[in-house]
């Protein structure tokens, strides 16, 4: 890896009720060095938008209950899915997907101005 200027550790703590602590250690590549301030940021920005986006599409979407196994049936979906996300979230009305989704069930004019933001 010639582009790697540093390396980074964080550990990490996470406490459940009723559970003992569960301590993790992680280590990143950076390609600049970072304080380690600014190193915990971007990781938390990452992962942010990383349980953000799973969980609209387990919370939203359903995937998880998704049994499509079928050659590139399950591939699909995940594309479709997504392209229904970045759809939705483009499309202006109500500021959260599972709004605009009811609002998409319940109006064909909604459908329709949503589809026509589809680039």
């Amino acid at each position: 890896f010639p582009a790697i200027a540093a390396v980074g550790r964080i550990d990490s703590w996470r406490a459940n009720s009723g559970k003992a602590v569960k301590h993790t250690v992680r280590y990143f590549l950076a390609s600049r060095l970072l304080s380690a301030k600014k190193l915990l940021e971007v990781v938390r920005a990452h992962w942010s938008i990383e349980n953000n986006l799973h969980w609209v599409l387990d919370v939203l979407f359903d995937e998880d209950a998704c049994r499509s196994r079928k050659e590139h049936a399950a591939e699909n979906l995940a594309l479709i899915r997504k392209l229904a996300i970045n759809t939705l979230q483009a499309t202006p009305g109500p500021a959260r997907i599972s709004h605009k989704m009811l609002q998409a069930r319940w109006n064909n004019d909604f459908l329709l101005s949503a589809l026509a933001h589809m680039r």
